[in-house]
């Protein structure tokens, strides 16, 4: 509670660069309103998690996982710190972030382009661009070479989030986001990258294997949840993260069920 000050600092200085401060408790909606945000006045997202389920993605067995407690995650979702991170860290890990936005006027002609461009249609923006990158008005050219540029590294950006995701066996991560690309990068070598690299995961055994652990998973954390934190509760919860151990060793969900036994007990 002493670090809300401190947090609320960061949460202002870097949020328009797409910097987030978010506090997850287990405590209930009602006392995170009185105590975190009316009496100490946090300004950034706070959840309530009342299972800790979230906890499971981001501590390993025998890891930290006491109250509070900080993680640094990078934009691709994965946890780079521990501890209350340094601005030094900060300003490093935003330089490396991909801002999809614009960031300039561009050409009048370009209007309906840069209209598709922000309602996340990138695809067909990068196509309707192209009419226009090699016209003779230099200023409309650049500005269209600009906006096709731009969707292409965005795409780019997409795709090591997929790969970033199968690295960390976040297979529903990456199952969302390849789906995403395809709706929104019709058109682009990302899409057709995307449907390859989902033809490919679908005939993996493995990731049949990952995905199926985590969908037990989930069940026993939603078990957990419902328990409200009451050890004579937990025997469904228990139970599941024990078969998900047996049945799926050496899965990602298996060892967030390790993480999560060893939190309640079991």
């Amino acid at each position: 509670m002493n670090q809300v000050g401190d947090l609320n600092k960061l949460h202002k200085k870097y949020f328009d660069r797409g910097f987030r401060v978010v506090a997850i408790t287990a405590e209930n909606t009602g006392v995170v309103k009185s105590k975190l945000i009316s009496a100490k006045g946090a300004e950034y997202w706070v959840a309530s998690d009342p299972g800790r389920a979230t906890l499971g993605r981001f501590t390993v067995p025998g890891g930290r996982t006491g109250i509070p407690h900080m993680y640094l995650i990078d934009a691709t979702g994965k946890v780079v710190g521990e501890g209350k991170p340094g601005e030094a860290q900060i300003e490093k890990l935003l330089e490396a972030v991909f801002i999809p936005d614009l960031g300039r006027d561009m050409h009048a002609k370009l209007k309906g382009a840069v209209k598709m461009y922000d309602k996340g249609q990138i695809g067909k923006a990068w196509a309707a661009a192209a009419k226009f990158a090699e016209g003779e008005d230099r200023t409309l050219a650049e500005d269209a070479k600009f906006l096709r540029t731009k969707a292409e590294a965005y795409g780019a950006h997409m795709q090591k989030f997929v790969e970033a995701g199968i690295a960390d066996k976040d297979f529903d991560m990456v199952y969302d986001d390849i789906k995403a690309i395809g709706k929104d990068f019709a058109g682009m070598d990302v899409a057709t990258w995307a449907a390859d690299k989902k033809k490919e995961l679908d005939a993996d055994a493995n990731v049949k294997n990952e995905m199926s652990a985590m969908k037990s998973f989930k069940k026993a954390a939603a078990n957990e949840e419902k328990a409200g934190g009451k050890a004579k509760k937990m025997g469904p919860a228990i139970k599941g993260y024990k078969r998900v151990v047996k049945k799926y060793a050496g899965t990602r969900a298996a060892k967030m069920a390790e993480a999560a036994l060893g939190r309640i007990g079991g």
